[in-house]
């Protein structure tokens, strides 16, 4: 075959091509032979789909440019110099598309998925870890991760009204302008201003949080959960805020629970249950209750129905026929947060006397 046959024919592929009307095999062709280059880094399904989607406009210019061009006889235009064009527009659009990945930092893989070494089950998936984005007014992000300490008050130059989220299989623990520590639980948000002013610091919470309160008695600390508000001046306590039913447990100190016109106070060792129609107050399992804080599981008194909720957030998995066991049934002992999922499961195999099997983010209950 010519140059100027192949040259032809490289343009009727990739036209094709660009215009969407390759067969399969002619498809695998063209993207096999664009992702061909040494100097190319590699990338993913995603993100290759991607540079094609945006090089395809370019790419289909700079052809028809080519095709309405008379060139030297020494300068036709074969496949090989149409492939080495193509290649470094492919590494400028890869270098930009790279540029901005860097520049939104992409979320990484927590509670990552990962092969089984007991032989048990299909995969294992490993324990959640420090992670956390948070966001200003803007919709600006950062992604804040191990390396990021909790006494550092200044992680971010965002200003103004600020939501830090955790995702499934994620826990943070950050440090407020006026020196609360806030510790966030899997599958929790806080929402809090850079600076507190007027005549109160208050924050707002969804999921579960544990505070230890700066005390200042001329600003009281008041969270806002659900329809309640939680009001402090110092003190250590617990939230829990993951159902409707808002549970509050207090270490230290006292907190007042206001929620639809009705009030009620707390002290050390006890616990506020806030539903829809009442406070109900009464002794805490504080152990229990703080726990996740501590990197456990204690399940003591704990029904299945729990047990497989703190799961769950923990390893971004789900359940499948959790009828199987009766969910009032209660256990007990206490497991690391840091353990692989198949450890936690052969330990509550034991003690429901039922198999569970791990397909990839699924797990059978038989």
């Amino acid at each position: 075959m010519t140059e100027d046959n192949q040259r032809e024919q490289a343009q009727k592929l990739l036209k094709k091509y660009l215009n969407g009307e390759c067969t399969p095999e002619e498809e695998r062709i063209v993207t096999e032979w664009f992702f061909s280059f040494d100097e190319i880094p590699r990338l993913s399904k995603g993100e290759r789909a991607e540079v094609l989607g945006r090089s395809k406009s370019v790419l289909l210019n700079k052809l028809e440019a080519d095709i309405n061009t008379v060139k030297p006889i020494r300068k036709i235009f074969t496949l090989k110099r149409m492939a080495i064009a193509a290649s470094i527009l492919f590494i400028l659009t890869t270098s930009v598309l790279l540029l901005k990945h860097r520049q939104t930092s992409p979320v990484p893989q927590l509670a990552a998925i990962t092969a089984d070494t007991s032989g048990m089950f299909k995969n294992d998936i490993l324990p959640g870890e420090r992670f956390a984005m948070l966001s200003n007014e803007s919709g600006e992000t950062q992604l804040l991760g191990k390396e990021n300490q909790s006494e550092n008050k200044t992680l971010t130059e965002f200003k103004g009204n600020l939501a830090l989220e955790v995702p499934a299989a994620g826990t943070y623990n950050i440090v407020l302008c006026d020196g609360t520590t806030v510790w966030l639980n899997a599958a929790s948000k806080l929402e809090y201003p850079d600076q507190f002013t007027g005549n109160e610091r208050r924050v707002k919470l969804k999921g579960e949080a544990f505070f230890q309160v700066a005390k200042d008695a001329k600003k009281p600390f008041r969270i806002e959960v659900e329809s309640s508000v939680i009001e402090v001046l110092g003190t250590s306590f617990n939230v829990n805020a993951y159902q409707k039913e808002v549970n509050t447990s207090l270490v230290e100190g006292k907190v007042k629970i206001m929620s639809q016109g009705r009030e009620a106070y707390l002290s050390p060792g006890n616990e506020a249950i806030i539903s829809s129609d009442k406070i109900h107050v009464q002794p805490a399992d504080i152990q229990k209750n703080t726990a996740w804080q501590r990197g456990e599981f204690l399940l003591d008194g704990s029904s299945f129905k729990e047990i497989i909720s703190q799961i769950s957030r923990w390893y971004n998995v789900d359940f499948v026929n959790v009828e199987e066991v009766p969910l009032n049934n209660r256990f007990s002992g206490t497991l690391s947060r840091e353990s692989r999922l198949s450890e936690v499961l052969k330990i509550l195999s034991y003690a429901t006397n039922r198999k569970f099997e791990i397909d990839g983010r699924h797990i059978f209950i038989r």
